[in-house]
């Protein structure tokens, strides 16, 4: 029996079994002997393949979307950001509305600094959708001589015997709603002559 080894292929090693026939004397029968370990794979081996594969290209796929959403987000609350910015931009060009101890002069400053608020157009990212409004004007003062300052709806100064003074300020708060109605940002600003 003569054995020869020949390879062809890194990963296979192909044998070759050279025998000489006793009885006929027509040369050589060869015969491929394959390794015990390359013998394929079974139906489970495979299965569990996939299985491992869709669980990675599902991750990745989930973290695309995620990565999607959250720049999206991040653009709707910079826009509803830079709408606040312009819309406080707004109610500072325009004149301080002074308070009035019936409080009509909360009301006028709500209503004109809402209305200045509402000239400032949506970003062009939300196709005119969204909104932007005053929610609340406050006033700082103090209850009484020992309290301290804190702001407040009720607090005026102005008028009758108080003189109008540039250190009364008025804390304006404004409110956009995204287009999706999913989130809302506020901006407080401070207002003074």
């Amino acid at each position: 029996m003569i054995m020869q080894a020949n390879r062809t292929n890194r990963s296979v090693e192909e044998i070759i079994v050279c025998e000489q026939q006793r009885n006929s004397g027509d040369g050589c029968e060869q015969r491929h002997a394959v390794r015990a370990t390359d013998r394929g794979n079974t139906l489970i081996e495979m299965l569990i393949v996939i299985v491992l594969m869709g669980m990675v290209v599902t991750a990745v796929l989930v973290g695309i979307r995620v990565t999607i959403l959250a720049s999206s987000t991040d653009r709707d609350h910079a826009a509803a950001f830079a709408w606040l910015q312009a819309g406080s931009d707004a109610i500072y060009n325009r004149p301080r509305i002074p308070c009035t101890a019936d409080g009509t002069g909360r009301v006028q400053a709500m209503t004109q600094y809402d209305a200045a608020v509402k000239t400032v157009p949506p970003p062009p990212i939300w196709n005119g959708k969204g909104s932007i409004r005053v929610t609340n004007v406050q006033y700082l003062g103090r209850a009484g001589v020992d309290n301290d300052f804190s702001w407040s709806p009720t607090f005026c100064f102005e008028g009758g015997t108080f003189v109008d003074s540039p250190l009364y300020t008025q804390r304006v708060i404004i409110e956009v709603t995204l287009p999706n109605a999913a989130s809302v940002q506020t901006l407080e600003m401070v207002k003074s002559k």
